[in-house]
């Protein structure tokens, strides 16, 4: 045990030490935290306008929408009732309405006749309110037949503008924004535990080629020397990513209310993670990942007689790790509970299972234990690969000779 902390106190100090890591820290944490800060930051920026560059006539929290009305049924308050995020002006010809929108001076226009509704935007900006447009030309049809049958035009006006209460209860969690968070979590872990896996294996690499190395085989156990390397790495890469992202979240939850008002949907899916057990449950998987292909890396790194054959060396935990990433995002469901408890699969399945549904904490938990046997069994396993590793020379053997190797020792 003491050679153990030895081993994690060196590689640990050889990875926080130089001058790079802490350029890098503060370079990308600034990064990160000018990115939450990106509502502030714009507003600095568009006094006055809103998020999309338009300045939009001013009126509070709503945008403008224009309107020229052929019919006589069709009032602000009428218009409001259909799509009450705009505040609604008339204006008295509809050639105002495309150079008015091209200027920039309101976000749509609608041309209302007793036939046809013709809704005017700018290019390039969603048409995700077509459903209302055809609701107002089915109003124009329904106010005509009641009209022929001799109801007058206010009570038609006052029927037809009647707009119900609606309550919507959301059970579960939703799916869409599930899937984004997902997909940036899974990405995130990939990343890191491959940043960190090859940290390991250029170690174990440079460490081969020490004249030191025999001797500190001959003196140290094999489990000190691995589990060490490992803990050491996983600990410089937590202070890292702890000082880059620990203020960002922290700046993410400080400025939620600015993010709702900048975009409802990042709003929604930034207070998604905040007030769900994702975040735990993402360092509990980077942590069980990293461990996983760790091991891995060190142990067939190990074998790599010469630094240029580290990149073949890292070739199966890569491919490996990318097969994980593509089967937590596009695996069927009933594929994704069977990989949920298979090695190597297990965390990044599991995370995203877990980010998109919702899934019983039992199963979670079935999940990380057996991920975390996986570890102990390919940590006990790689230290002994290691051990043979390091005293190879020669051309780097296959898969095959080094468990031959295994059977002999």
């Amino acid at each position: 045990m003491r050679n153990f902390f030895k081993v994690l106190k060196f590689e640990y100090s050889g990875m926080v030490r130089p001058k790079s890591f802490l350029i890098t820290t503060v370079l990308i944490a600034a990064v990160l935290l000018a990115a939450a800060n990106l509502p502030l930051i714009l507003g600095l920026f568009n006094r006055g306008d809103d998020a999309t560059g338009h300045d939009y006539i001013d009126t509070g929290m709503q945008i403008t929408g224009v309107f020229y009305d052929e019919t006589g049924l069709y009032t602000p308050e009428v218009l409001a009732s259909f799509l009450p995020q705009y505040n609604w002006v008339p204006v008295a010809s509809p050639a105002m309405i495309e150079p008015g929108i091209d200027a920039g001076e309101f976000a749509v226009g609608l041309h209302l006749t007793a036939v046809a509704t013709t809704a005017f935007a700018p290019g390039g900006s969603s048409m995700a309110h077509w459903g209302a447009y055809y609701e107002m030309g089915r109003f124009v049809a329904q106010a005509d037949l009641l009209e022929q049958i001799g109801i007058d035009a206010e009570t038609i006006g006052a029927v037809l503008t009647t707009v119900p209460e609606l309550e919507v209860v959301s059970v579960g969690r939703d799916g869409g924004q599930g899937q984004v968070v997902a997909m940036g979590f899974t990405i995130l872990l990939m990343l890191m535990v491959s940043v960190c896996g090859g940290i390991v294996a250029q170690s174990v690499g440079t460490e081969k080629t020490s004249k030191a190395m025999e001797l500190l085989t001959i003196s140290t156990s094999s489990n000190s020397l691995i589990f060490g390397k490992v803990f050491g790495v996983v600990l410089a890469a937590l202070t890292q990513f702890g000082l880059m992202l620990v203020p960002a979240f922290a700046m993410l939850y400080f400025n939620l209310e600015r993010w709702h008002e900048f975009s409802p949907v990042a709003g929604a899916i930034i207070e998604m993670i905040f007030t769900s057990n994702m975040l735990g449950l993402a360092f509990l998987f980077f942590l069980l990942s990293f461990f996983t292909y760790a091991f891995v890396f060190a142990a067939l790194s190990s074998t790599a007689s010469r630094p240029e054959d580290l990149g073949s060396a890292q070739s199966l935990p890569s491919m490996l790790l990318m097969f994980a990433y593509f089967a937590a995002l596009l695996a069927p469901d009933a594929w994704l509970r069977v990989l949920s408890y298979v090695p190597f699969f297990s965390p990044l399945v599991m995370m995203a299972r877990a980010t998109m549904t919702e899934v019983p904490v039992i199963e979670i938990a079935l999940s990380a234990g057996v991920s975390l046997l996986y570890v102990i069994g390919l940590g006990l396993l790689s230290a002994k690969i290691y051990r043979i590793g390091v005293m190879l020379t020669g051309n780097r053997p296959s898969i095959r000779q080094i468990f031959k190797l295994l059977r002999q020792s």
